[in-house]
């Protein structure tokens, strides 16, 4: 009978402390999709990465202020404050796969959603994250590696062609294009 009580006892504790498992699910998206979906295009030089517990404090997520060179869509103020997932605090640490990661002084075109008066978020994790760089004197935008999967299944091969960095110009036509179109 005690053997059968503790038993019983085990089950209980080991089924009701389990956890349900989770994935995070990450759709394709296109530019054209990231420009209707987001409520602020940002273009802007990261000023700080300050990583911060959830509201729920299960988790760590980051608050990123970028100091704003251009707007494409939307306006929120000379400098932007939105939430990245992920982060460090003390010897915790929070990882989510396919979530972007922000540097001091990199410039990035960043596409932001929001709600009410929260905290704007990055839309599609790395999809709405594109990086700004420097080839042969000229600002470049790169596009991640996601987008490429969007637009033709198979691997992402080194070289590819669709990998090619865009002029900041062109890329912002596009986009404020898209924008326009989506009105």
């Amino acid at each position: 009978m005690r053997s059968a009580l503790i038993a019983v006892s085990l089950t209980t504790v080991l089924v009701g402390g389990a956890r349900t498992g989770s994935a995070t699910v990450l759709l394709p998206a296109d530019l054209g999709l990231l420009a209707a979906e987001a409520s602020t295009v940002v273009r802007g030089r990261v000023a700080a990465v300050q990583p911060r517990w959830s509201d729920d404090r299960r988790s760590i997520e980051r608050l990123v202020t970028l100091e704003v060179e251009a707007y494409l869509k939307g306006t929120l103020g000379p400098s932007v404050t939105f939430r990245a997932p992920g982060g460090e605090i003390g010897r915790y640490r929070s990882v989510l796969v396919g979530a972007p990661d922000f540097s001091v002084d990199e410039r990035v075109i960043v596409f932001l959603a929001h709600r009410g008066p929260s905290i704007p978020h990055v839309l599609g994790l790395s999809q709405g994250v594109y990086r700004i760089g420097n080839a042969d004197g000229t600002a470049v935008v790169t596009p991640p590696p996601l987008l490429l999967e969007a637009q033709a299944a198979g691997p992402v091969v080194r070289g590819d062609a669709r990998r090619r960095p865009l002029p900041l110009d062109a890329f912002e036509g596009q986009v404020r294009t898209l924008v326009e179109s989506k009105r």
